[in-house]
């Protein structure tokens, strides 16, 4: 029972930021399954304990569900008339994923500034942008932030 009230909440959380572009409250999504706060409260911590989601640091707000970012990043992606907040670069390539139709980003490398643009039309990402991890991909819950 437990497993899946946490299904329908996480099913519920990315239905949400799909929709919309930013992170549901607990009250929001007790609203939609027709439950009490406390209950998807409780589903938030064993998410954020599961990683599927991430608190805004000293809260049970959420602040990332990766792909999305509930906060401004460097990283708007556009799609249509919808606008999303992506965590890196690499999480740009999830929303265009996860929405299934194209996307593109326009952003400033965090190492020399340059100007960059990534995107995906028909599926296939552009040619000839490269993403470079600082952090290998087994360390970034060290620091999910950063990463």
């Amino acid at each position: 029972m437990a497993n899946l009230l946490q299904d329908e909440v996480r099913v519920q959380i990315y239905r949400y930021f799909l929709t919309t572009g930013r992170a549901p409250s607990a009250m929001e999504i007790a609203a939609v399954l027709n439950r009490h706060a406390a209950e998807i409260e409780w589903a938030y911590a064993r998410l954020a304990e599961a990683r599927v989601i991430t608190f805004v640091p000293g809260t049970q707000s959420i602040w990332m569900a990766h792909p999305f970012s509930a906060e401004p990043t460097p990283y708007r992606v556009r799609s249509g008339r919808k606008t999303y907040w992506a965590n890196c670069a690499w999480d740009v390539l999830g929303i265009a994923a996860m929405l299934g139709r194209d996307a593109e980003c326009t952003c400033r490398c965090p190492d020399c500034d340059q100007s960059l643009e990534i995107s995906v039309k028909h599926g296939r990402v552009r040619e000839g942008g490269v993403i470079h991890f600082v952090v290998p991909p087994r360390r970034f819950w060290d620091n999910i932030a950063f990463t």
